[in-house]
């Protein structure tokens, strides 16, 4: 499942039925997709520790996540990015839900 902002893109697949690669992982698993089209490796840097931190405090269903950058993203606050990244996580399954209700 794919779904796209204006500044970055996010893939998902659900962690059943994976082929035997990926083992049996415990947790979901996370792709980062960062070009030089973001900014200089300071830039690129600070916006991994962001959406690392941003998608391990979401209450996240087993899932491997693909985060694929577009340029232009390091203009948003930390807030916004947060604010968008779980916008589009609750969208994509709005009847069964990527985020767990606590």
């Amino acid at each position: 499942m794919r779904t796209q902002r204006a500044f970055f893109a996010i893939y998902s697949l659900p962690l059943e039925g994976l082929p035997p690669f990926f083992g049996t992982p415990r947790t979901s698993l996370l792709g980062l997709s960062v070009s030089k089209k973001v900014g200089k490796a300071v830039q690129r840097n600070l916006l991994k520790r962001r959406v690392r931190a941003i998608l391990s405090h979401a209450r996240l269903e087993k899932q491997v996540i693909v985060f694929v950058a577009r340029a232009g993203i390091s203009s948003l606050s930390y807030a916004e990015l947060k604010q968008q990244i779980l916008a589009c996580l609750k969208r994509k399954h709005p009847h069964k839900g990527a985020l767990r209700r606590v």
